[in-house]
């Protein structure tokens, strides 16, 4: 894959990450359908990609960041901190082992194939975010966090590994659920990808995934634009992403991308 390929890859991905529409999902569809990769390829550039958002929303969220580092030596008095030590650990348990297998069998599956189950998960992440919408009117904050919220977070998260599943919009989702208002829910959710983009991104990398057949030119290209094109567009898709639901984008993107499927079946 060439540089402009690839920065074109990063500003989608840098733009879509602070939707709930699965930017992975979004940007494997492009890369497979668009470009021509091989699903497995794809995959492990969509990962790569995050580091890219992953800075940026660290810079946005530095005095947070910086706030959790001071108070790790007492964790078990910080319900933040122990929230997002617990949510990760969960997120490893039920995350690893879905990657896993994602590896293993991406390598022999069609492109088309593939965008159809992307396209299915699209689906149920636009099914959930539907319920969701009707659930914030509640007022609990971080310092009601208990052990059931940290675990069922965890959990959600690590199946957002499933590219179509949106891990903002599914970890939104599941704190509007537990009755969090919805600026807490927002910014749990992103501190809480966090350590799960580090794990990823430092599991494809021991992998020596098949981004490692991209030149690394490209990929150092196209992670700068996911990082530039995402930390100037933050502040303007968060506000965008509160007016506007998405439940009806991710269903209609996910029929048309299995309906495309089915009809090539045919």
């Amino acid at each position: 894959m060439d540089v402009v390929s690839s920065i074109l890859m990063g500003i989608l991905q840098g733009v879509t990450e602070w939707l709930p529409i699965s930017s992975s999902g979004q940007v494997m569809m492009a890369m497979m359908n668009l470009l021509g990769l091989e699903p497995d390829k794809a995959f492990s550039l969509a990962i790569y990609l995050h580091t890219g958002t992953l800075l940026a929303v660290t810079v946005k969220l530095r005095e947070d960041i910086i706030g959790v580092i001071v108070s790790l030596p007492n964790f078990r008095k910080d319900p933040l901190v122990l929230f997002l030590i617990v949510s990760t650990v969960f997120t490893a348990i039920i995350g690893i082992p879905v990657y896993m297998v994602l590896k293993e069998n991406f390598a022999g599956f069609h492109g088309d194939l593939v965008t159809a189950l992307i396209g299915l998960f699209l689906i149920l992440t636009g099914v959930v975010l539907r319920f969701s919408y009707k659930k914030d009117k509640a007022e609990r904050k971080i310092k009601d966090i208990n052990a059931k919220d940290m675990m069922l977070l965890g959990i959600a998260q690590g199946f957002t590994i499933l590219p179509g599943i949106s891990r903002s919009g599914i970890t939104v989702a599941a704190l509007l659920f537990r009755n969090f208002n919805s600026e807490t829910a927002l910014k749990l959710s992103f501190l809480m990808s966090i350590p799960a983009i580090i794990g990823g991104v430092g599991l494809e990398f021991a992998g020596g995934g098949e981004g490692g057949s991209i030149p690394i030119t490209s990929i150092i290209a196209g992670i700068a634009a996911a990082f530039i094109s995402g930390y100037l567009a933050i502040d303007i898709l968060l506000k965008f992403a509160k007016k506007v639901r998405f439940d009806m984008f991710c269903m209609f993107f996910g029929v048309v991308a299995v309906g495309a499927y089915l009809i090539f079946l045919v």
